[in-house]
């Protein structure tokens, strides 16, 4: 995916969707900025939380999100080589509105020592949950 002309701080999805997958990139900027390794990223849990804007309640608390490593990046060096990803359940897009979202990265080398980073560093990502003219329901 090209993020050059992707705003990764917004994300629209549908009411009762669960694609497309929330991705944020971890850019080379991001970890030169913050001494963050490839080393490092090889033993790291990864988490999404996403509160209500309105109201700062959670809809999703601590859930488990991944870490993809894009292994093309010789042949693609543009392409961002790490993406934290989210992808949302059909209960978690029940209600449409804006939410707020974020990544926790906790390294867990002991190498390094334990340690995390909440991304994106400043603010929050922007979820926008759309109403949908269309319900369906698989029989």
């Amino acid at each position: 995916m090209d993020y050059s002309t992707f705003n990764i701080n917004n994300f629209f999805i549908k009411k009762d969707s669960t694609l497309p997958v929330l991705k944020y990139p971890l850019t080379q900027h991001t970890m030169e900025q913050y001494d963050i390794t490839p080393d490092m990223l090889e033993n790291v849990g990864v988490t999404f939380s996403m509160i209500e804007a309105d109201t700062g309640n959670y809809r999703i608390a601590n859930v488990a999100g991944n870490l993809v490593v894009n292994n093309n990046r010789p042949e693609y060096p543009d392409e961002v080589q790490y993406t934290l990803t989210y992808q949302f359940k059909l209960s978690q897009t029940a209600k449409s509105g804006r939410f707020l979202g974020e990544f926790v990265v906790d390294f867990l080398n002991f190498e390094y020592g334990c340690g995390k980073i909440k991304l994106p560093i400043s603010g929050y990502i922007n979820i926008l949950i759309s109403d949908s003219i269309t319900k369906t329901t698989v029989i």
